[in-house]
């Protein structure tokens, strides 16, 4: 019998539970050998006791799970940097195997974990990190194993793609669908972690890890989310032929050089990414020798979550009766630079306000000219006798020249506001 414990009993910590009674039969007889949740730590056992047929699983005393002999796996599902990190550091010392589905954790201590990890001969899996239910981690490891990964464009947040779904299909403002996310349990209470980009720029580090052997830190992933995300620009965007997602990006460039960021970005309207709507998720891999593929699917929620868990549990099961490959490991990450986002190359959409009056389009492209910047396409749209918008696509420019011919415009006097500026791909 393989026993594990497990720390936190919130949605997925129960969904986790749930699935492993239910599916238990069947996933016991694929392992060899029943696995049992021996240990449940919890800040208070009076809450769930009417949720288990057998309240003694409970403890308060996460020390006794991760100094129990008889437990070989510790499932962390508390979230947060602390005390996760304590947690296990302490079960890997031990010799445990750990699952997590920690993303803030996993990505600021990978290289510390994974040390520890091969120290100790066992191992940490975090399938659950990113994307939910879709296996991408495990792809990325072992079903794209015999490719260079040369870049990934990911949708890795829920709450982010189920508002922005909903005020193009709703003709809703941010506001309101928020509320509605919040109300369905898409979004947390307080979603600023998901409307800033942080919670993807998380996942965007793992994946650099598991893709091109990097260990990236947060500091080094420029981030921004989409609560300056109008209908008016999802509108614009679709009338172009685009679409607007929050995409985590990871490109190699040369020298052991890689871009990674996170930021909403216009994306053709055929582009598969287009089509995932929701609180879906998908990674968009390019690799040197299978080209171009995606995975797929739901990326929030406790069953999604904890079926990558279970999964993980699994493979760990798999290998328990055997010396422990490693193959999970990433044990030597190789020497890198992430190129800075004011050096990097992308076609802009900006749409701005400014006075209705004649001259204003001839003062507006000498601000792109003296810049040295090609306008792609530049349409007027709404206007009344005082202001007009003006949409306007850049050719492929430095961010740096976007910052300052953003701030010239800024300065101008016939504009009134930038109303939105937002990356654009067109060729993922």
């Amino acid at each position: 019998m393989i026993e594990i414990g497990l720390i936190g009993f919130g949605n997925v910590g129960q969904d986790i539970y749930r699935i492993l009674n239910e599916n238990g039969p069947f996933i016991n007889k694929r392992i060899g050998q029943p696995i049992n949740i021996k240990k449940i730590a919890v800040r208070s056992t009076q809450k769930y006791q009417h949720i288990l047929s057998d309240s003694s699983l409970l403890t308060t005393d996460v020390n006794t799970i991760i100094n129990d002999p008889t437990i070989s796996i510790i499932v962390e599902v508390i979230g947060g940097e602390y005390p996760a990190l304590d947690y296990i550091t302490a079960a890997l010392t031990n010799k445990k195997h750990v699952v997590t589905a920690n993303k803030e954790v996993i990505s600021k201590h990978k290289k510390h974990f994974f040390k520890m990890a091969h120290s100790n001969e066992v191992d940490i899996y975090f399938e659950a990190a990113v994307g939910g239910g879709i296996p991408i981690i495990r792809s990325l490891k072992v079903g794209f194993g015999a490719n260079k990964i040369n870049a990934f464009y990911g949708i890795v947040n829920g709450t982010t793609n189920y508002i922005l779904t909903k005020i193009k299909q709703e003709n809703k403002d941010f506001n309101t669908v928020l509320k509605q996310a919040q109300e369905l349990g898409f979004a947390e209470l307080d979603p600023s972690m998901d409307i800033s980009g942080l919670d993807a720029a998380y996942k965007c580090s793992i994946l650099a890890a598991v893709a091109f052997k990097i260990d990236s830190q947060i500091d080094e992933i420029s981030y921004t989310g989409i609560d300056a995300i109008t209908l008016k620009d999802l509108n614009y965007a679709s009338e172009l032929g685009y679409s607007i997602r929050l995409l985590a990006q990871g490109k190699r460039l040369e020298s052991n050089e890689f871009e990674l960021h996170v930021c909403p970005a216009l994306i053709p309207i055929e582009h598969p990414l287009s089509s995932v709507h929701n609180e879906f998720n998908a990674v968009y891999i390019i690799g040197d020798q299978v080209g171009e593929s995606m995975l797929m699917g739901k990326g929030a929620g406790g069953s999604p979550t904890a079926s990558a868990i279970i999964s993980d549990i699994m493979d760990i099961s798999f290998g328990m009766s055997q010396k422990i490959s490693s193959r999970n490991l990433e044990t030597n990450f190789q020497t890198s630079s992430i190129k800075p986002l004011k050096h990097t190359l992308s076609h802009y959409y900006i749409r701005l306000s400014v006075k209705n009056k004649p001259g204003v389009l001839e003062q507006i492209s000498l601000q792109f000219s003296e810049k040295s910047i090609s306008i792609e396409k530049i349409i007027q749209k709404e206007s009344n006798s005082d202001s007009a918008e003006i949409v306007i696509i850049t050719n492929n420019i430095p961010h740096q020249h976007y910052l300052e011919v953003k701030e010239a415009l800024t300065n101008l006097s016939v504009s009134n506001a930038i109303e939105s500026s937002i990356r654009l791909y067109k060729n993922l």
